[in-house]
């Protein structure tokens, strides 16, 4: 009897697009990637990956400003600048919660400072438009990054709750029911604003960020406060 055996299997040989293998890494995830994974995926050998791009960080920089390709940043309607800030925080609150490698990892030695610029752009010119200097839209978007990030970290963590059907809130006072009440008698008096949902909590963040920006640049901060609540 005989017996055959299949020869092993390096890839097949073919050609690539830049974008077939960067959608590639962007399936994958890219706290996930490895050269190797990534040519498994293509079905490719990992030698062919390196002749687009010299190295995993290149790739992953490369990766990490083409998925911005998809995203829909918000358009620009005339609204006020507050209303399209706002949209800019929760864009960007979306894309960090769906892609985590990007809070763990976006500095410029991984994906390079493209990212940021492809982003920053054209708020800048939207703020511009109505009157806003680029230094004083730098700012606010400074303001909006940074609520951004923390908006995208408690949203990861309220989603790992409800894998397991639970929400942040449940389990936070499911704990703190444990615990002697004497010993923590100013958390018994903020357990609700402890836990605040991650929209709760970004939204908080917005009204008092504009309102400070408004004041900076002679607003009426309560005009802001109206049309951000």
């Amino acid at each position: 009897m005989q017996t055959s055996t299949k020869p092993a299997s390096y890839g097949r040989p073919r050609l690539l697009t830049h974008e077939e293998i960067l959608d590639g890494a962007v399936e994958l995830g890219l706290e996930n990637v490895t050269m190797k994974k990534l040519s498994n995926h293509l079905g490719v050998g990992t030698a062919t990956l390196y002749q687009y791009f010299e190295s995993r960080k290149t790739l992953m920089r490369a990766a990490a400003v083409h998925s911005l390709s998809a995203v829909s940043l918000p358009d620009d309607t005339g609204q006020h600048w507050s209303w399209l800030a706002r949209d800019y925080v929760y864009a960007l609150v979306e894309i960090l919660s769906d892609n985590p490698s990007y809070i763990n990892s976006m500095s410029p030695t991984n994906y390079g400072f493209e990212v940021h610029f492809k982003l920053i752009e054209p708020f800048l010119v939207s703020l511009n438009q109505r009157g806003i200097t680029p230094t004083q839209a730098m700012d606010l978007f400074n303001m909006v990054g940074v609520i951004a990030y923390g908006g995208a970290v408690e949203t990861v963590r309220q989603r790992e709750f409800e894998f397991n059907d639970e929400t942040a809130d449940v389990v936070a006072r499911r704990q703190f029911a444990r615990l002697n009440p004497e010993d923590f008698p100013m958390m018994s008096q903020v357990m609700d604003q402890f836990t605040l949902t991650p929209e709760e909590k970004i939204d908080g963040l917005i009204k008092s960020a504009f309102r400070a920006f408004a004041s900076d640049i002679g607003e009426d901060t309560s005009f802001v406060l109206n049309k951000v609540s």
